[in-house]
């Protein structure tokens, strides 16, 4: 192998678990082998390595889970949450079993989210498996009429 030439490139990254941002340096060395191919190699310290992109976990935490930035960017600092006080939320007051309705309560706003989320999942299954019967049915009724 030549070689064409190399770099030095520092890699901006920040840890996607706990959002560690930090630096590591590159020596990107461009080759090219003997049937005239291009080979990039990264080393980190003399070491050949992974590209900053694939086989990086975070100094501070030890996840996999890296984002690695191009030279020259810089990944934008997550500002901490500011503390928050903490005060208890007082207990709902008990829903009347019946107003005047004619004694049926009616439901709050939550519950008909909840209520609609899973009537529609329900409906949505039903629907497809009615589909899904008579296209069924179509093909065996053709198989056994035209094919007697």
């Amino acid at each position: 192998m030549t070689e064409e030439f190399s770099t030095s490139e520092t890699w901006p990254m920040e840890c996607l678990r706990c959002w560690h941002v930090w630096q590591e340096k590159y020596v990107v060395r461009h080759l090219t082998d003997a049937h005239g191919h291009d080979v990039v190699v990264w080393l980190r310290g003399g070491t050949p390595v992974q590209p900053p992109w694939s086989g990086t976990s975070c100094p501070g935490c030890g996840h996999s889970r890296v984002a690695a930035f191009p030279p020259g960017s810089r990944p934008i600092p997550v500002a901490e949450p500011a503390a928050v006080a903490v005060q208890p939320v007082p207990a709902p007051l008990p829903a009347p079993a019946h107003d005047r309705t004619g004694g049926r309560r009616r439901r709050g706003i939550g519950e008909r989210a909840v209520y609609g989320l899973i009537r529609q999942p329900a409906l949505l299954c039903a629907l497809l498996g009615i589909v899904f019967l008579l296209v069924t049915g179509f093909e065996l009724v053709e198989r056994v009429v035209i094919h007697h």
